[in-house]
């Protein structure tokens, strides 16, 4: 099968084609199919190994965003593009997407940073990983490339066709509106699961995957909609929930090299 990788967008990061020899330390999530081994979790498929991407940060900042793309030929010739998000800010504790110095394996079906893969086999515990559920066998040929990705600093890089440099953006101040309405029915007796479902049920165009529509109205009606279903299914406690929204971090103003944004 094909490999091809698209220029890193930035000098501080570096793209390489998995290889054994060079990067010993993810070969054993290649070897961890085992369920008594500790890397069980971060196994990798063996036959995904020559369509691996190993990205490092050879910057002095962490990542903390970091959207990339596979464009995938399959066997009868058809073309489409996945997409893949992860940032640092959708959640209360910060970790960050690839960490100074840090590799990330980037697979078909999952990623693994090293500095991960080191601290599981100290014994430590993660998260879990994702998996696209598709098999590697019936694809011809892959195209890797970062589409975007954010310093810890704010400074931004890649061509960004989908717009998630503003998804990100919107997400605090959606948060926040979605906060205030709930505070304001319950200060004036109002049902709030009437106010969110009006909300959640607005009409809006397009899909934030693809950058279309506006990501701010996206965020609001995403928002609204957790909210109800922590409501509705007992989640977690209402109040909780609201704590979150309100508390959204406040990200660095963003920049390119030369050009602030």
């Amino acid at each position: 099968m094909e490999l091809a990788l698209d220029a890193s967008p930035s000098a501080e990061i570096t793209l390489s084609r998995y290889d054994p020899g060079l990067f010993s330390k993810f070969r054993p999530i290649f070897e961890a199919s085992n369920h008594e081994s500790p890397l069980r979790h971060l196994a990798c498929d063996p036959e995904e190994a020559n369509a691996d991407v190993v990205m490092e940060n050879r910057s002095n900042k962490d990542i903390t965003a970091l959207r990339y793309c596979w464009y995938v030929t399959d066997e009868d010739g058809s073309e489409k593009k996945h997409t893949v998000s992860t940032d640092s800010y959708a959640v209360d504790v910060f970790l960050p997407v690839l960490a100074r110095g840090d590799r990330k394996l980037i697979s078909w079906s999952t990623s693994v940073d090293e500095s991960l893969l080191e601290h599981v086999l100290r014994g430590g515990g993660l998260m879990g990983s994702g998996s696209l559920h598709r098999p590697l066998r019936a694809v011809k040929s892959l195209q890797f490339e970062i589409d975007f990705v954010l310093f810890i600093d704010g400074e931004i890089a890649g061509k960004d066709r989908d717009k998630y440099a503003v998804e990100l953006q919107c997400r605090k101040p959606a948060a926040e509106f979605v906060a205030k309405q709930i505070r304001l029915a319950e200060s004036e007796g109002r049902d709030v699961t009437t106010v969110l479902s009006a909300i959640a049920e607005m009409p809006h165009v397009g899909n934030l995957r693809h950058g279309q529509g506006d990501p701010l109205v996206h965020w609001v009606q995403r928002y609204a909609r957790h909210y109800l279903h922590t409501v509705r299914h007992n989640v977690s406690t209402p109040e909780a929930r609201l704590r979150h929204l309100e508390d959204r971090p406040i990200l660095p103003k963003f920049y390119r090299r030369h050009s602030a944004v």
